[in-house]
């Protein structure tokens, strides 16, 4: 069959032979197998937890491109042109009455499904399904038809005279009308959902994220090279010996360009990304050829393959250190600038006797076109990506995307086990019920202050450090009034922003924390900013003492007394601080009550060797505080009557949590039951844990203090911040003893999640 070169994959009806039919059914499916290797591809890049979504998400690319290209887009993109913009009929299935319009349909389909598939793995990770579902609808039914018409609307009816074909524009098998439609599509909505979580530090440096498994990148790599051979192959729409010669150059580009991209990786990069450069090689030079195999020979394929590989690693290192976007999928380095540079192709290495101008003309008018094709795409892109963040958000909530979830449904009170957690780089924004927008911190004190108190009032926003983990409002307040301060941005100050996120007073950094066992230095707000802690030795040593630690995005804290009278209180404490390292530092245990079985195994085997008095032992009472900001709950789990929990809701009375009463480390005659206790928590709400120390401090009359007393104390200042807290009940206790000799070792740790 004789292919004009200005329009290289029309065909008549009349000429359709059956074996051409095959051939193009046969093509059709291989295309079709693309997906399968873009899906194997994009699951070994990101990371474990994302590999779930980029399954969905491909899928679902297929069943929108499958019925808006079918229902719309195809008749935008092959009617009957009009004015040579958009196509005029073959909508809803109208006009397909004939085999050769059925199969040049579901060879199209399976090109069309290619460009949207595109945008999947470059938005991975991070993006919710209905949303991406709906901006792959949009890209089938507008973007791709409308500029796929101006290119190759003359394809199916040579009558037609599309706008930017008519001019002489060249694009055999799609480097720009598919590859870079997709890739400026990908290029728009990666700027628009930001970064995931962690790929960026807030000085805007790299920080790795490690890819699932190369393996299953490299297989899919060779399913989509065998693709490939029907996405170029079968764009002649005939089977004819140039069917050979096409597929031909396809391989040798492709091996060229992993060649070139490896050496180029190994001499001029460091090996930084290797495996990421050769696959992304090898699939530029897919790309590249993909507009001109039909005017090269073999030699040009080569050459085009070796100058490929090096324009992927170059883009690559571009994309993500120049501008800053994360494609965990090198998606625009392959798809856009080898787009970009094989469409151009055409002009310098085609044959001149087949192409539709002189050499240079033709060179303007392939970057005329490739011009065209990035204002378009990215215009309507942005605007499709912009309504759709406006109204249904395109994030996951951070947890979410900690998670690997895409249907924004996770229950968020799942327990203990893997939530994550700690200055603030990002900021979530929930847009509704189940959607989210990620901005940066630029973004955010940039919108109307009325706006940021309205979202924060509402609970609407999270803030986020280097890894994606929650930052508390209250650091988080401090480090945008370092921000603010630093643009000189006076129509903001710290005192309006920590009223916005309702703290009724100014709080001050909390300084230095007092030392505490064996001389080493202990800061509680490094963990729970807004919080603080009051330890009075009676003695040289503490009998009580604390710990506190971040793990796996759980905030702990342990109030411990020591009570075994035969034992030195510095032993004892030192030896239960070792051990909690142990249990939660290297073993990762985190529910409360664990903790305490674990240790509480521990105490008795050290104390049975330490102390040969095993039935006068008394061990140490513990209490175990575990914060987990994502799902606004804590658990509680004590062993000891002397530990005691208060919890003060913003609104309501005071509430008090015991635990079981034996301590651990006595070895009693059946096992010991710690109970997990959950308690729900609001903004606002304070919790105090303690041992009876400051209850039973006497005055002159030889009275105690009381338990009740201090209740009533916290309940008066719990609105108060906790710095101020420390004061009050430090105050009160002078007072109530004024000059009286301490009785007990005193330790109160108070808390606002």
């Amino acid at each position: 069959m004789e292919i004009t070169t200005n329009q290289p994959i029309a065909v008549l009806a009349a000429n359709f032979a059956t074996v051409d039919t095959l051939w193009v059914l046969i093509a059709a499916a291989l295309v079709f197998f693309m997906q399968a290797g873009f899906k194997v591809l994009e699951t070994g890049l990101v990371k474990a937890e994302h590999r779930p979504g980029i399954g969905v998400k491909n899928l679902m690319d297929w069943v929108a491109g499958s019925l808006a290209f079918f229902l719309i887009g195809f008749g935008l993109m092959f009617g009957t042109s009009g004015s040579g913009l958009i196509g005029l009929n073959f909508f809803l299935g109208d006009g397909f009455d004939d085999g050769y319009t059925l199969t040049f349909f579901i060879f199209q389909l399976a090109f069309a499904g290619t460009a949207l598939t595109i945008v999947s793995g470059a938005m991975s990770g991070r993006t919710a399904l209905l949303p991406y579902f709906i901006t792959s609808l949009f890209t089938a039914v507008i973007i791709y038809p409308i500029f796929g018409h101006w290119a190759w609307g003359n394809l199916l009816d040579e009558s037609n005279d599309p706008w930017l074909a008519s001019m002489g524009f060249m694009d055999f098998a799609g480097s720009t009308v598919v590859h870079s439609v997709g890739a400026w599509v990908a290029f728009v909505g990666i700027y628009m959902v930001g970064p995931r979580l962690g790929r960026f530090s807030a000085k805007g440096k790299v920080q790795p994220v490690k890819a699932s498994d190369y393996s299953y990148s490299i297989l899919g790599v060779m399913i989509l090279w065998l693709g490939w051979w029907g996405f170029n192959g079968g764009s002649t729409l005939a089977f004819n010996e140039d069917v050979v010669s096409i597929i031909l150059n396809t391989n040798l580009a492709a091996a060229a360009a992993a060649l070139s991209a490896y050496l180029h990786v190994k001499i001029f990069q460091k090996n930084a990304d290797a495996i990421e450069k050769i696959i992304g090689g090898a699939l530029t030079g897919l790309v590249a050829i993909t507009a001109c195999c039909n005017v090269v020979d073999p030699m040009m394929s080569i050459v085009i393959g070796l100058i490929s590989g090096v324009i992927h690693n170059v883009a690559y290192v571009l994309i993500i250190e120049k501008f800053k976007l994360d494609d965990p999928v090198g998606a625009i380095p392959v798809h856009g600038f080898g787009g970009i540079f094989g469409t151009l192709c055409v002009a310098f290495f085609g044959k001149e006797e087949l192409l539709a101008h002189p050499r240079w003309t033709q060179l303007g008018v392939q970057a005329f076109g490739i011009l065209v094709c990035f204002v378009f795409t990215t215009s309507i892109a942005y605007v499709i990506f912009a309504l759709v963040k406006a109204t249904f958000g395109l994030r996951l909530s951070p947890k979410e995307e900690m998670e690997g979830s895409v249907f924004a449904n996770v229950d968020t009170a799942q327990d203990l086990e893997d939530m994550p957690e700690s200055s603030v780089s990002q900021v979530s924004v929930r847009i509704s019920d189940k959607a989210y927008n990620l901005l940066s911190v630029k973004e955010y004190l940039n919108m109307p202050r009325e706006t940021r108190l309205k979202l924060v009032r509402a609970e609407g926003v999270q803030y986020l450090d280097d890894y994606g983990n929650s930052v508390s409002p209250l650091k988080a307040v401090r480090y945008l009034a370092g921000v603010l301060e630093d643009q000189r941005d006076e129509a903001i100050s710290e005192r309006e922003i920590v009223e916005g996120v309702a703290y009724n007073e100014q709080s001050e950094v909390i300084g230095g924390m007092q030392d505490v066992l064996l001389g080493e230095e202990h800061s509680i707000v490094s963990v729970f900013p807004d919080s603080f802690v009051m330890l009075s030795a009676k003695g040289k040593v503490s009998a009580d003492f604390y710990w506190h630690r971040k793990e796996k995005g759980y905030k702990i804290a342990v109030v411990a007394s020591c009570m075994d009278k035969d034992i030195p209180n510095a032993f004892l404490s030192a030896l239960t601080i070792s051990l909690l390292n142990e249990i939660v530092g290297m073993k990762s245990v985190l529910p409360p009550e664990k903790i305490l079985e674990y240790l509480d195994q521990k105490l008795i085997l050290a104390l049975e060797q330490s102390n040969k008095k095993i039935n006068t032992s008394r061990g140490v009472e513990v209490g175990v505080f575990v914060l987990n900001t994502f799902n606004g709950k804590v658990y509680y789990s004590a062993s000891g009557s002397r530990i005691k929990l208060y919890v003060k809701p913003k609104e309501g009375g005071l509430e008090e949590y015991l635990g079981l009463d034996i301590p651990l480390g006595k070895n009693t005659a059946g096992a010991k039951q710690f109970e997990r206790q959950t308690i729900s928590y609001e903004h606002g709400d304070a919790f105090y844990i303690c041992t009876d120390g400051y209850a039973n401090q006497i005055n002159g009359s030889g009275k105690k203090f009381g338990a009740g007393r201090l209740k009533d104390k916290i309940t008066g200042i719990a609105e108060k911040s906790m710095i101020q807290q420390k004061i009050a009940v430090g105050r009160e206790l002078d007072e109530w003893m004024y000059g009286i000799p301490q009785e007990e070792d005193i330790l109160i740790m108070g808390v606002k999640p």
